[in-house]
């Protein structure tokens, strides 16, 4: 997430975990990102927080959960994260292929 430009952040009331990428020098507006992992799949819930919420204790916020704006974040994020999964792979491939080929030895006998 953090490859993507998200950074990581826990709310101090509730405890939850998230994620989330500014789009301007200010708190709002930011995408924000809840991740689960559950059974070996990992579940992402992105929305666009327009501001904060305006009342104590509410949990209700101006987000946008279905617009051209987060489709578009999520296939940027979607992208990104095959790219470092690629590149991870791609790695964990090479040292395994280093770690099988012989080293050549310097001297003739």
């Amino acid at each position: 997430m953090r490859s993507a430009g998200y950074v990581y952040i826990r709310d101090r009331h509730s405890g939850q975990e998230s994620y989330v990428r500014r789009l301007t020098g200010n708190f709002y507006p930011r995408f924000h990102c809840y991740v689960f992992a559950q059974g070996g799949q990992t579940t992402f819930t992105l929305h666009l927080d327009q501001r904060p919420t305006r009342y104590e204790g509410q949990t209700a916020h101006a987000g946008e959960y279905d617009s051209p704006l987060v489709r578009e974040e999520f296939e940027r994020l979607q992208a990104a994260l095959e790219r470092q999964t690629n590149q991870t792979n791609s790695n964990e491939s090479l040292q395994a292929m280093a770690a099988e080929k012989p080293k050549k030895r310097w001297w003739p006998f």
